[in-house]
């Protein structure tokens, strides 16, 4: 989840959803929905998100949300207005190549009716009270905070959560993409298989690792070499509306960039189109390619910039950063991340230090 205590909320419609009650208390109400209603939809794509850092708007919102595995809402509301959000996404994510239950916390945002009033700290404690309770297996939940969002970050530590670690993003992007000979799309089950038996080898030592966005839209991505896979990675094309960006060099970056030539092919804050990807992979000793499958799939969408996130204790950041030259949008996100809070049902402290052991994996998908 991207922790939103600031979210300018619209008043909504009366969502016609499957939905069950699950805490009244005065005129507020706690609403367990069956998927994310269109309403919902609708209105995560007309929200501010952020507000310590970058503030921006998910404009393919209706379309991301859509393809969430396994989402359910919990819903603050008043009356029949929505005041407070949050989707838990079921997942099964691997910790040093042991799964665990768990569930992935999104689009968690507040709105002005309760904003400074305590009102989201208070009822995001309550949601949790409610998960737990409904959870009799083991279970990891998992959320994010920006960096620099204290107000956010002390609404998640009050709603019982701690951190396990940090993500960092990094940017990938070139003026002129260059197409590569050797990009070839993953589109049969034994490719896919084949892929998925690579990726948990690479990730055996990580944790959170799950792979539930891995070819959607048949967009993974491989480069060989005598047949055998060397790069690889899945894209997902992202579009935002950058309102806000913090300090001087953010006001630089939402001012001045976008009028110099050339550079303001590769951010434009009021329509910045990227690739996301994630799944990555690279045969040790064949580094470089990686680069040049980024390359190869910027020529191929038509863009400019990519972005992925990766945990700062992740052995294979530093790699891929040694192995060329990522462009010029890496100086501008190399400070940028969000801080990975976890809570538990039924953990024992020896598996908590095991999953706190191991250097963070990062689906994109859940950060986009």
């Amino acid at each position: 989840m991207t922790v939103d205590e600031n979210t300018p909320m619209n008043k909504s419609k009366t969502v016609d959803s499957i939905r069950t009650q699950v805490l009244q208390e005065d005129e507020y109400s706690i609403w367990k929905y069956e998927g994310v209603p269109e309403e919902v939809i609708s209105f995560f794509e007309q929200t501010n998100w952020g507000s310590a850092g970058a503030v921006y708007e998910r404009k393919n919102s209706s379309e991301l949300v859509r393809q969430l595995k396994n989402p359910y809402l919990f819903a603050v509301q008043k009356g029949e207005v929505i005041v407070g959000t949050a989707v838990f996404c079921h997942t099964t994510p691997l910790v040093l190549g042991s799964s665990y239950n768990c569930y992935i916390i999104r689009y968690f945002a507040a709105s002005e009716v309760i904003r400074g009033k305590k009102l989201m700290k208070y009822y995001a404690g309550k949601v949790m009270e409610v998960v737990r309770n409904e959870e009799i297996e083991k279970t990891i939940y998992v959320g994010c905070v920006e960096k620099g969002n204290i107000r956010s970050y002390k609404v998640v530590e009050n709603a019982g959560y701690e951190p396990l670690g940090s993500l960092s993003v990094s940017a990938f992007s070139r003026f002129f993409p260059k197409a590569q000979k050797n990009v070839e799309r993953v589109q049969t089950q034994s490719e896919k298989s084949e892929v998925q038996d690579r990726l948990r080898k690479f990730y055996t030592k990580h944790v959170l690792v799950h792979f539930d966005y891995l070819f959607l839209k048949d967009n993974y991505f491989v480069m060989r070499e005598q047949g055998e896979i060397v790069a690889g990675c899945q894209l997902h094309r992202v579009h935002w509306a950058i309102n806000n960006m913090p300090g001087l060099m953010g006001k630089i970056i939402m001012h001045v960039l976008p009028n110099i030539p050339f550079i303001n092919k590769l951010f434009n804050p009021k329509r910045f189109e990227f690739l996301a990807f994630e799944g990555i992979y690279f045969k040790h000793g064949r580094e470089d390619t990686l680069l040049k499958l980024f390359e190869g799939l910027l020529h191929r969408e038509k863009m400019n910039s990519a972005l992925f996130w990766m945990g700062e204790n992740c052995p294979y950041k530093e790699i891929i950063q040694k192995h060329g030259n990522l462009g010029l949008m890496e100086h501008f996100v190399k400070d940028s991340g969000v801080y990975i809070m976890t809570s538990y049902r039924n953990m024992s402290d020896e598996e908590i230090a095991r999953l706190k052991s191991g250097p963070l994996y990062a689906s994109a998908f859940d950060y986009i």
